[in-house]
């Protein structure tokens, strides 16, 4: 992950991790049979820690309502992808099929199944949903936060592509997309 968070992802090598190790090349086959397999992994681990990064900000409003807790999610989610572009563009780049739905196994799902049962959560609640279920609602409000952070990482310098903005951005689409007031 050092290595990932120092250099784009396309330049991750076995060597390079056998070298940031402290071992021998060969040494890292015991563990992955190529780059590809160690690139599995680390996408796998990379969604695993977004997921509990936007889990550990929802317990951080508990008490508050599923709106709330979604807005905390998406703002783990900005946050994330923003302090650690190489980690966050390595998660599309690799995969072919990356979205896992609910009753899959797949990479996604500590991500994706979250944000799902909070719409779901909002929905119960009686909260108008932007679609027409809780799948393509989870699916808009993860393609509005996926695309502003694209754009944010392909002009970092230009107005509101800072972290913060695209936070603010995710917020207030929310707002919209559920017809709340903003803060």
């Amino acid at each position: 992950m050092r290595l990932l968070d120092g250099s784009p992802a396309a330049e991750l090598s076995l060597r390079m991790v056998a070298r940031e190790a402290g071992v021998a090349a060969p040494s890292v086959y015991a563990h992955f049979d190529s780059a590809e397999t160690m690139m599995s992994e680390i996408v796998r681990e990379c969604w695993r820690q977004l997921g509990e990064e936007m889990s550990h900000d929802a317990r951080q409003v508990e008490g508050q309502g599923a709106f709330a807790r979604l807005k905390a999610q998406m703002t783990a989610h900005v946050r994330y992808a923003m302090e650690r572009p190489s980690r966050y563009q390595l998660l599309f780049a690799l995969q072919r099929d990356v979205w896992a739905w609910r009753d899959q196994p797949g990479p996604v799902r500590p991500a994706y199944l979250p944000v799902h049962e909070t719409v779901e959560l909002l929905e119960a609640e009686g909260s108008a949903l932007p679609m027409a279920d809780a799948r393509s609602s989870t699916i808009l409000i993860l393609s509005i936060a996926h695309g502003r952070i694209a754009l944010a990482q392909l002009g970092p310098h230009r107005p509101g592509n800072t972290s913060a903005g695209v936070e603010v951005f995710v917020r207030e689409a929310l707002d919209g997309l559920f017809q709340r007031p903003g803060p």
